[in-house]
């Protein structure tokens, strides 16, 4: 009987922290509408860009969150930029804003829930552009700290987010898990 108990509150938990979240998604959608757009190097989401960005998702991660691509490619259009070469998608990073109190005053936070390079663009400086571009744009509307997650095994992400300035916050969040570095950058 208390076994069935947990399960039943379990469940409940479950959907109210998912309710939760897609109240907060909303109403940072809300604002991201509203978000200008200045660069030449950088361009906003596309539905027609979706079946590239999964098909190089894949070759980055496999098969994982896919859902959540798909989802916040829609809901946060403004803020999944995309990195064209001759036409051709060749990197892609986005991220999701929700609105939290630093102390009494509430702040823009985005966090960047993706970065793929093409494997063919990696060490040609894509990685740089697609993130500086991107840090100027969520500047440019008012988001004052944007974090991410990173593999901690992966020294060469942690590398470049450091030289944008980001830094470690926590290790092995529940955010980002096991063997991960919770990362913050303040603009």
């Amino acid at each position: 009987m208390i076994n069935k108990q947990k399960k039943i509150l379990s469940s409940i938990r479950g959907s109210m922290i998912k309710c939760y979240r897609n109240m907060l998604d909303n109403l940072g959608s809300r604002d991201v509408k509203k978000y200008s757009h200045t660069s030449k190097i950088i361009r906003r989401f596309k539905d027609a860009d979706l079946e590239r960005v999964l098909e190089l998702h894949a070759t980055c991660f496999g098969d994982k969150k896919y859902d959540q691509i798909i989802k916040y490619s829609k809901l946060f259009r403004n803020i999944f930029y995309i990195f064209e070469v001759n036409g051709n998608i060749v990197a892609f990073m986005g991220f999701y804003v929700h609105k939290k109190f630093m102390g009494f005053h509430q702040v823009q936070k985005a966090t960047g829930f993706t970065l793929c390079v093409d494997p063919s663009m990696r060490g040609k400086g894509t990685v740089l552009t697609i993130i500086n571009e991107s840090l100027k744009e969520l500047k440019n509307n008012n988001v004052n700290v944007v974090n991410g997650c990173i593999d901690a095994n992966n020294k060469n992400s942690l590398a470049v987010h450091e030289k944008f300035g980001f830094k470690i916050i926590e290790k092995n969040s529940n955010l980002c898990g096991p063997e991960t570095y919770k990362i913050e950058l303040k603009l």
